[in-house]
Order: structure tokens, then sequence, then C-alpha cells
């Protein structure tokens, strides 16, 4: 078996701890974490990823200082991911350009796992997203259901709901095929997510 990082495990086990935390026994999100994590327990295959910072990440300081300050659970992970940020290649969303700005320059994604990423799989995906202050992420869907774990305060919406506003180590569990989308506030919005795409 190939022997995964230590630092991309950390992360890996301080995110299962965030989200079992915070999911309800039984719950869509709480079976969706199960299968993601089991799938886990078995690296897949390491690679080299370019490092490659984006102008957006000029407010990661400020907002992994916001997660570090808040419950242990959350802190953890946020100290994970500020370990591994280093390593990682951050990118735009596919179609960041047509959508323009501000949404262009004030937003940021990166993965650890996934197809071509730090650990290379087709089954599941890891990552994170970041958002300047007042920025919207635009309406989308895709078939793998995801959960994401709040870093810092935003909000999120499914569909035509109400907006929803997690809190620090909140969840969002995102059905297959909903349209969902999030916004920041006044601070930058820093959030994790896992899909299974099976």
């Amino acid at each position: 078996m190939t022997a995964r990082a230590p630092g991309l495990q950390a992360f890996i086990d301080a995110f299962h701890a965030a989200i079992l935390a915070r999911a309800a026994p039984g719950s869509p999100t709480a079976a969706a974490a199960a299968r993601i994590f089991a799938a886990l327990e078995v690296p897949g295959e390491a690679r080299p990823v370019e490092p490659r910072r984006l102008g957006c990440c000029a407010h990661l300081a400020r907002a992994l200082d916001h997660a570090q300050a808040a419950d242990a659970v959350v802190a953890r992970l946020a100290r994970a991911f500020g370990a591994l940020e280093p390593h990682l290649a951050w990118s735009v969303r596919g179609n960041a350009h047509d959508v323009g700005e501000p949404f262009l320059s004030g937003h940021a994604n990166a993965y650890f796992i996934g197809p071509g990423q730090l650990e290379s799989r087709p089954e599941v995906m890891l990552g994170v997203s970041l958002m300047a202050p007042h920025i919207n992420y635009p309406y989308h869907d895709h078939p793998p259901e995801e959960i994401y774990v709040a870093l810092s305060p935003g909000d999120w919406q499914q569909n035509a709901d109400p907006w929803v506003t997690p809190g620090m180590g909140g969840l969002v569990y995102n059905p297959p095929g909903i349209r969902h989308a999030m916004r920041s506030g006044p601070a930058p919005l820093l959030a994790a997510w896992c899909l299974w795409v099976g």
C-alpha cells in the first residue's frame, strides 16, 4: 500500500472529525461522510503539484486566524489546512471568466484529493474554497453529493430556499444535482468541502 503524507492524513482526520462533531446520526450528511472517509482509508496515488497562489489568497491569513480562534474542532481543521496550504495549486472555477468580476478575482479553490491532485483518485474529491468579502459564488449544480464545513462566517442557499448561515464549524449538505450557491459578508469566507463521486 502507498503511504500517505502525514500532513495530508492529518487534514483528512481533522476534516472527518469536524463532520462527525456536527452530523446527526443517520442523516444524509453522516451517510455521505461514511462513504467518503471509508474510501479514504486506502491511500490513492501521490503526485507532485506545482504550488500556485492567486490574488484572492491575500485574504487567507485573515480567514485562518479567525478559524484558529474558534472551537477546538474547527481550529484543528484550520491548522491542518494551514500546514498543507503552501503545497496547493489554487485556481478559479472553470466558468469564472464567463461570470466576470468581481467573482473572477474574488474567489479561489484548491484541491487536496481528486483526479490529478496531490492524491489522485476518481471517487472522492476534497478541497477548500476561499472568497474575498462581499462575493457571491454563483448558482451551480453537480451530480456528486457534497459536504461543506464552514471555517468562517458565510451564507449558503439551495434552490430558492432562504439563505442559511451555518456558523463556524457548521455543515452544509448538498444532495446530488441540487442548485446551490454561497456568499461572503464583511469577512472572507473559507470552507472545506468533500464530494462523493463514486
